[in-house]
């Protein structure tokens, strides 16, 4: 069914905010759909789901600060200044309300937004999000955080794919190698500052997601090592509005690698979400 609406643009002419933010942002419609990319990639990742969902919402997917063709964040970088990026995209395109789908970091970016700014999203679909690690895998995380940075280089591109993919290593070639194109033409400097926030970020939200007040969708994959479907799972029982789906057979990359599983899975929840 999808693919009689598949729209099958490519992201190749992105547009700047007023900030420097650069962004694509399809034909209007009533509806907005945003989407936000994780660590190391770019909007272009969400390519996929513009092309399913572009009929039907007005979609909006943006390079973070750091990456892409968007701005370098500040060396003292916070979870906010990525929350105020987002909302200043929004707001310079004039959406007051949308539906928010984030990714990893961007996961992590959404929720932080919606908790902010609660009239402004309308359901939440955080994906193959991290939440509560233990202290030693968050230790891991900093020290690969911080060895980019120190060095200037991005490192183990390849254990990061290993990681990303798993059983899908073999299978899809040419979207991984796109990935991985990604990862190797990021800047250092952008990545590392972001992606240590990441490691500092997942016990942000112990104690908040009870403030969550829009309908929260965690999809994630149950093969996902690090975000894993445990994490999503008591993430919903502490959402009000919260629901979990594990989609078997995936790793972190579920959105590119496995778009159509996930897309199908927002669609219906965006039509019955209340």
């Amino acid at each position: 069914m999808s693919g009689l609406r598949d729209n099958n643009f490519e992201i190749n002419a992105m547009r700047f905010t007023t900030h420097g933010t650069a962004y694509f942002c399809s034909d209007s419609n009533p509806k907005t759909m945003v989407f936000v990319h994780g660590v190391g990639i770019v909007g272009a990742v969400w390519q996929p789901q513009l092309n399913y969902f572009s009929n039907t919402y007005q979609t909006v997917t943006y390079d973070l600060l750091g990456h892409g063709k968007s701005p370098m964040p500040q060396e003292e970088v916070t979870l906010d200044d990525y929350v105020e990026q987002l909302n200043d995209l929004v707001e310079f395109l004039e959406v007051s309300s949308f539906s928010l789908v984030g990714h990893s970091m961007g996961a992590i970016i959404s929720i932080a937004f919606a908790l902010k700014y609660p009239n402004k999203v309308e359901a939440l679909v955080p994906m193959n999000i991290v939440f509560n690690r233990t202290d030693k895998a968050q230790l891991e995380v900093l020290e690969r955080a911080n060895q980019v940075l120190n060095d200037n280089k991005i490192l183990n591109v390849q254990q990061t794919l290993d990681r990303w993919f798993r059983h899908n290593n073999n299978k899809k070639s040419e979207k991984i190698a796109k990935v991985k194109k990604w990862l190797e033409q990021s800047s250092p400097r952008g990545y590392g500052l972001t992606y240590r926030l990441f490691a500092l970020s997942d016990k942000v939200f112990l104690n908040k997601l009870s403030n969550l007040c829009c309908p929260v969708l965690y999809l994630t994959g149950d093969d996902d090592p690090n975000s894993t479907p445990e994490m999503s799972r008591k993430m919903a029982k502490l959402t009000p509005l919260g629901e979990f789906v594990s989609v078997e057979g995936e790793a972190h990359m579920l959105p590119y690698i496995a778009a159509n599983k996930a897309n199908p899975i927002i669609e219906n929840y965006l039509k019955n979400a209340k």
